[in-house]
């Protein structure tokens, strides 16, 4: 009887080693997977289970951008004379420069005593005349009488008549010229036509002076305007009474920042200037700020210019900045957020024009934005 052997052949080794590498690696890759799915499913949870994230909102806009064109420009006085006489004279006195004066008021006077005395001179006269005048009245009287008695004649009657019209008409020629002196009383005075300030005195007290030589200069302190030059390829983009916002320069050498104050445009001079290619524009300073800024200063002016073209806009603070891209969170009628990609264009301090997937009366989120995400939801609030 044989002996039968039962032989089991053996693996080698490095069969042995690859299958279970293979079999560790699918393992591994089962596990990576399971771990990425769950990671999603817990982050979505997260997501969903999170409290609303407070955010501060604004609605999306269209309309046309601003530019901020700086400009210089110069504070004036819309009341700045030389003022002067009408009569030639002899000057008596002057007000200082820097005297405050009210409308009607004198700021200077010419030595008035040779006018004086031509009228008292014709103020005698005058009252000779009246004397003469009635004396001749009475005589007229009396020779019509004596005419009527036939005791005169008719060509003394005329002759006495004659006399008194010549007295009537001599008495009023020198009224006449005794209203000339009163003018010229008037006149030899220097009166101040409007409120102002003595700018500066051009002649003194004792100096001769000629019809219509200056004699002092009047500057109104409450009536300020401002006047700048403008590129003449924005003529057809400002309008009158649109606002026009200036500082005052040279406060930045104190370590002080001049307040921003506004004006309102009155007057646009189409008319260019032949080498700046500029015209001029006017604006009204308002009352309560012609205080802090004088006529002569220097001012820098910020010019708000509209393109024309409507484009939608958003606050610049809306804005995510990243390298990889710039994007906003549009909040919808869910309050959910969501990330839409924009490409920024131009824009004022505030606002800025986007192109993306954003329309007029959109939401988006101004504040808050550290913490937000896609698809997360939020508490609005306006601002």
């Amino acid at each position: 009887m044989r002996n039968v052997y039962l032989v089991t052949a053996t693996q080698p080794a490095t069969l042995r080693q690859s299958k279970t590498v293979q079999g560790a690696s699918v393992n591994a890759t089962r596990q990576l997977f399971s771990s990425v799915v769950l990671a999603t499913c817990f982050t979505s949870a997260a997501l969903a289970q999170q409290s609303p994230v407070p955010v501060l909102v604004e609605q999306v806009r269209e309309q046309a951008v601003e530019r901020s064109l700086p400009l210089n420009g110069r504070v004036h006085s819309r009341h700045d004379a030389s003022l002067s006489l009408t009569l030639s004279g002899q000057l008596e006195w002057v007000l200082e420069p820097g005297t405050l004066v009210r409308k009607g008021e004198v700021i200077g006077q010419l030595d008035q005593q040779p006018i004086l005395l031509r009228k008292a001179e014709l103020s005698h006269l005058a009252q000779r005349e009246q004397v003469n005048g009635a004396y001749l009245d009475k005589e007229l009287v009396r020779l019509k009488r004596l005419m009527e008695a036939n005791n005169a004649s008719e060509r003394l009657v005329d002759e006495s008549e004659s006399q008194r019209d010549i007295s009537r008409l001599e008495l009023r020629s020198l009224q006449a010229r005794i209203a000339q002196l009163d003018d010229e009383l008037r006149r030899s005075r220097l009166v101040a036509p409007f409120s102002g300030v003595i700018a500066q005195r051009l002649k003194r007290g004792g100096e001769y002076v000629n019809p219509g030589e200056p004699i002092a200069r009047l500057v109104d302190l409450e009536q300020l305007e401002l006047r700048f030059q403008v590129p003449v390829s924005y003529l057809g983009r400002l309008q009158v009474n649109q606002q026009v916002a200036f500082a005052a320069q040279g406060g930045q050498l104190l370590g002080e920042t001049p307040p921003t104050q506004q004006s309102t445009v009155r007057t646009i001079i189409p008319a260019a200037d032949s080498n700046s290619q500029t015209f001029e524009v006017r604006a009204d300073i308002d009352s309560s700020g012609s205080g802090t800024v004088i006529a002569g200063q220097l001012v820098n002016v910020s010019l708000q210019i509209s393109s024309g073209k409507a484009t939608v806009q958003i606050p610049r603070d809306a804005i995510v900045l990243r390298s990889e891209g710039n994007y906003v969170f549009r909040i919808d009628e869910k309050d959910k957020a969501h990330r839409v990609p924009v490409e920024v264009g131009e824009g004022s301090t505030a606002w800025v024009s986007v192109r993306g997937k954003l329309s007029r009366g959109d939401w988006v989120a101004v504040r808050g934005l550290e913490r937000l995400q896609d698809g997360q939801t939020v508490m609005r609030r306006e601002s």
